[in-house]
């Protein structure tokens, strides 16, 4: 079996302690295997080990600049809230894959938590590119972060609730 297809199967299997000494010891026969250097960053990343998940897509980047290199360095930063640093590994994997509706709904929530107007124009770029998933993801992103924030009142959850719903 291929390694990265033993691997997928052992990430998959949640077994990322036993992924993770498969990948070292894959990695170290085939150094220049741009998808194993990926998967240890996926690894390391739902290990919270974030300083390696950067450096194992550095050295995937280094040898093969994919959209989804990116994009996995754009959610390894979101969820350390560094927004800034998401923002412009997510914008990078919107000029390298400009179909991915994920890339510009990434891009969004950024901007949402930057305070910043233009997330509405990502949004729309996303719905453009996949009703399905943009919806999907607004209502992951509004359950994480808003749905259980004490702050906002019972009204205005309710009105965010109907605006995502309402998306066809």
């Amino acid at each position: 079996m291929h390694p990265s297809v033993e691997a997928r199967k052992l990430i998959s299997q949640g077994k990322l302690r036993d992924a993770s000494i498969f990948l070292d010891s894959s990695i170290a026969k085939t150094p220049e295997n741009d998808d194993l250097w990926y998967l240890r960053a996926i690894v390391s990343l739902k290990l919270n080990n974030y300083d390696n998940a950067h450096e194992c897509l550095e050295h995937a980047i280094s040898i093969k600049t994919r959209a989804e290199y990116f994009k996995l360095i754009g959610m390894a930063h979101l969820e350390m809230f560094e927004i800034d640093h998401s923002l412009e590994a997510f914008l990078r994997a919107i000029e390298l894959d400009k179909k991915d509706a994920e890339n510009y709904i990434y891009v969004a929530i950024c901007l949402i938590m930057l305070d910043d107007p233009k997330s509405k124009e990502f949004v729309e770029k996303a719905y453009v590119r996949d009703k399905a998933k943009t919806k999907k993801m607004l209502k992951e992103f509004y359950s994480s972060f808003f749905a259980t924030d004490f702050s906002i009142t019972s009204g205005i959850k309710k009105e965010i609730e109907k605006k995502i719903d309402s998306i066809n």
